[in-house]
């Protein structure tokens, strides 16, 4: 049964991959972006709104069955303060007035640092500012699940994958090696850490926005079990090129003059410590597999190819 779909965030990655699968599972899609920009992709139409605004949110998800908030806001402490709350408090009111399924896409932020396994138990117990910020969101969501909000929850280890501009992979290892240039891994590349590809969380969100098994609960995301980032740099580069690894010391000294490594300083555990993400509850029960790395890295680093030939 073909239900009406609209994506909120629809011009980043993860909001690109959850239209096409929804088209290709003949889905009625809508694409929500902040922007006016038309390029949405075959078959999906586009509404520009801003999610601050309490008007454009209701306006957005007019209709909806389902909804997704994959919306990416930019990477600085402040901006999260201000607006991921307020955004929030719209899309729930919006979903409310539709009476619209919310599938809601997060990140592992609020787990803080986990000894062993991220699974969909693990408690909410945020070790950093963004972190608290993310715990702070799911609190908001799950008052409103109480207040007859239908809710599902997502959740992706870092990701990766074709065309991904805000993946730390993308931008430090497979666009450097697009260009003949060295890739580099954070902290320690000894250490496993597991990547979702976004393909796969495209999928995976169409699963979650059609299957009635997956409503009103927390589910994480297909990702193949965990490499190194020595592991990882070997894949994107055939073994080739060398490659090199930032200490946390060098971060720390480029803090004060370099915005994202300011910004991404709190969340260093997640290299300096094992980072291992559990999928197996959603793979047994909706029966999907993830992408191996040696295929998706391979498809990714063919798009970074792509963009850099054209780029010149």
């Amino acid at each position: 049964m073909s239900l009406h779909h609209v994506i909120l965030g629809g011009s980043g990655v993860v909001g690109r991959e959850t239209a096409a699968a929804l088209r290709a599972a003949d889905q009625n899609v809508t694409v929500v972006r902040r922007s006016p920009d038309p390029e949405s992709g075959p078959g999906a139409p586009v509404v520009s709104a801003d999610l601050r605004d309490l008007d454009d949110a209701i306006r957005a998800v007019r209709g909806a069955e389902v909804v997704y908030l994959v919306l990416g806001l930019p990477y600085r402490l402040a901006v999260w303060r201000r607006d991921w709350p307020r955004v929030v408090e719209n899309v729930i009111a919006a979903a409310k007035v539709e009476g619209a399924h919310l599938v809601y896409f997060d990140n592992v932020y609020a787990y803080g640092k986990v000894d062993g396994p991220m699974t969909e138990d693990s408690p909410i117990r945020p070790s950093s500012r963004k972190g608290e910020i993310r715990a702070a969101l799911l609190q908001q969501l799950e008052v409103g699940h109480e207040r007859g909000l239908e809710l599902t929850v997502a959740r992706s280890a870092d990701f990766y994958g074709p065309g991904a501009s805000t993946s730390a992979f993308n931008s430090m290892a497979l666009d450097p090696v697009a260009r003949g240039k060295e890739p580099t891994w954070l902290i320690d590349a000894t250490l496993p850490h597991s990547m979702t590809y976004t393909p796969d969380i495209g999928a995976a969100l169409a699963i979650l926005g059609t299957d009635d098994r997956a409503r009103g609960k927390v589910w994480h995301i297909p990702t193949a079990p965990a490499l190194t980032g020595e592991e990882y740099l070997t894949l994107a580069t055939g073994g080739g090129l060398r490659h090199r690894t930032i200490s946390l010391g060098t971060m720390r000294l480029g803090a004060p003059f370099v915005a994202v490594a300011r910004e991404a300083l709190e969340l260093s555990y997640q290299n300096s410590r094992p980072y291992v993400f559990d999928s197996s509850r959603f793979e047994s029960t909706f029966s999907m597999a993830a992408t191996p790395y040696e295929v998706g890295i391979v498809r990714a680093l063919e798009e970074s190819r792509r963009v850099a030939s054209a780029t010149g």
